[in-house]
């Protein structure tokens, strides 16, 4: 449900942006007052339930990749890491009489 919300939500932002640009270039100043609830309703109005998903597919591969993309290098550091403090705890536990010259 939270995932719906803030699909909604972002789609909402992102048609008041596209409206405030189209409002920029086009020769006539008026100026309409876009509100997240405006939006919802003309949504709903012109396409119905199925127009709230519009976009959705894309949103969710951002997603899902981005988020494998940050698992992927956390999972990286960490090991990375324990392999330092691993090889610092060796080097400095080692004791020094017992190294061998080769």
């Amino acid at each position: 449900m939270t995932l719906l919300r803030s699909l909604s939500a972002y789609r909402c932002k992102v048609i008041i942006q596209a409206a405030d640009s189209a409002e920029e270039t086009s020769k006539t100043k008026i100026k309409s007052q876009k509100t997240v609830l405006s939006v919802l309703y003309g949504i709903w109005k012109r396409e119905g339930i199925l127009g709230y998903f519009k976009g959705l597919h894309a949103q969710i591969l951002k997603t899902v990749l981005s988020s494998a993309l940050l698992l992927m290098i956390k999972e990286k550091i960490s090991a990375s890491t324990w392999v330092l403090i691993l090889a610092l705890k060796r080097y400095l536990l080692l004791p020094r009489g017992k190294v061998k010259n080769l």
